[in-house]
């Protein structure tokens, strides 16, 4: 069907009784990676072989590329006087910056908020979703940031030929429940591994189920201390999963481009009140502070 008629048809799923009639169990499809050593991919700086101008010229400033940036790149941001010969690397930056350096292969020590290098810190709960292709076993990464592997998995060469190939094209209709696992496996904070224990998931490929090993508990969504962005995560989440919405973060959220701007098009259900006022003009909206015990801010 054409993507505007897809659209509103996966809002229609969601705001519908009926799509909220009986709980799903989210681990019931797919399958899972958890456990299992780290495919071989693609790099992205191959991707952009191909996707140079559409995408490169954007992706360093894009959020989810530049979760790790190098100290060089980012000089608007200050470094303590104290830390300046040590300082190689950045950590966030929308709502906090952390400074990291180097610590052996694949490892990075964090300052921590008590002032002092730790060198588990960013392996134990930072590293799922600031870098890419984590190894549970070893703590280690192979790349900072988040690379394209993140979020289309392991690539299929043929899809230069045949884009449906490839997850997240326009011409590849998986399912909101494939597509919500990508999104969530950063974007659902508070949820643990099974199989380690740690805040992030385990060796999560892209199409996988990522709730055959994350573990979270839905009923806490309704936790008063929720802030509204964490919150309307949750319940999308939710929505999807359990309840088999077809409404997903793309249908309001452009990864590439940065912007939000498609969801101004929507703003009719119950989850859009977690940000917007009812009966208020749409561009007033709440302000809150985000808030997080495993980044330590």
């Amino acid at each position: 069907m054409p993507l505007r008629r897809a659209a509103l048809h996966a809002i229609v799923v969601w705001l519908s009784p009926l799509a909220c009639a009986q709980d799903l169990d989210p681990a019931a499809w797919g399958s899972s990676h958890a456990g299992k050593p780290v495919p071989e991919f693609i790099h992205g700086d191959e991707c952009l072989f191909c996707h140079r101008n559409d995408i490169g010229s954007r992706w360093q400033k894009n959020a989810h590329g530049i979760t790790i940036r190098q100290r060089k790149d980012a000089p608007s941001l200050a470094v303590p006087p104290a830390l300046a010969s040590q300082v190689e690397y950045f950590l966030g930056g929308r709502n906090h910056v952390r400074y990291l350096k180097k610590d052996g292969y694949g490892k990075l020590a964090i300052f921590t908020a008590a002032g002092a290098w730790d060198r588990s810190r960013f392996a134990d709960a930072c590293a799922g979703c600031h870098a890419t292709a984590v190894e549970a076993a070893t703590r280690t990464f192979a790349y900072y940031g988040l690379d394209c592997y993140t979020c289309h998995g392991v690539v299929d060469l043929n899809h230069t030929r045949d884009t449906s190939l490839i997850l997240l094209s326009k011409k590849n209709a998986a399912p909101a429940r494939v597509v919500t696992s990508i999104c969530a496996q950063c974007h659902l904070r508070g949820g643990k591994s099974r199989s380690t224990g740690l805040p992030y998931a385990n060796n999560f490929v892209a199409g996988d189920n990522l709730f055959q090993d994350f573990q979270v508990d839905f009923s806490l969504a309704d936790r008063a201390e929720l802030n509204p962005g964490d919150l309307h995560v949750w319940r999308n989440v939710g929505d999807v999963v359990l309840r088999g919405s077809g409404l997903t973060c793309l249908g309001c959220h452009s990864v590439h481009g940065s912007s939000s701007a498609k969801h101004r098009r929507v703003l009719s259900g119950p989850i859009c009140l977690d940000c917007h006022y009812e009966g208020k003009p749409r561009k007033e909206v709440r302000s809150y502070t985000v808030r997080s015990a495993t980044c330590e801010y």
